[in-house]
């Protein structure tokens, strides 16, 4: 009877012991996470590569640019100041990243090519005849900002967009 005693207290304890090591072992965070998009999982989360975010890297971060803005210009040289213009965005088929700018400088011919950064940058360049521009923006909100410099024949100029979304 003592054996058996044993036994049974020595099969008791190692089933306790398992069920503590068992519960104390740390599960993988990631095991259950799905990130869409080449997204990575981190710690249980996902890590969205540039032009992605949500949750699960299933939102275009450039889908919310997708729109018209109203708003104006102010330059750096004294003869270039825009009244009151809107400028809009297209999305750009072939690459989730990228977009197009559409009537900057208050010109239907003006556009550039934009390449998100971040969730709400972006880089564009662009040229028209004898105007380039390249320069960055970014949004917060519904408010959009352009930084950028315009070259037209001789001359250079500093420019700064600022902007309200249109619905």
């Amino acid at each position: 009877m003592p054996v058996r005693n044993i036994l049974l207290t020595a099969t008791l304890l190692l089933t306790i012991f398992a069920a503590v090591f068992y519960t104390s072992c740390k599960k993988d965070a990631c095991d259950n996470v799905i990130c869409l998009n080449l997204g990575a999982c981190d710690g249980g989360g996902c890590v969205c590569p540039v032009g992605f975010e949500g949750e699960r890297c299933e939102i275009l971060s450039r889908d919310k640019f997708i729109k018209a803005y109203n708003g104006h210009d102010t330059c750096s040289s004294d003869t270039v100041y825009y009244d009151s213009y809107r400028i809009y965005f297209k999305a750009q088929l072939t690459d989730p990243r990228e977009m197009i700018l559409k009537n900057l400088l208050n010109d239907p011919d003006d556009s550039a090519y934009c390449t998100m950064q971040g969730v709400d940058t972006f880089t564009f360049q662009g040229s028209n005849n004898s105007l380039t521009f390249i320069g960055t923006g970014k949004m917060s909100n519904d408010s959009l900002w352009l930084d950028y410099h315009v070259e037209r024949d001789t001359s250079a100029y500093d420019c700064r967009f600022f902007g309200q979304g249109l619905r």
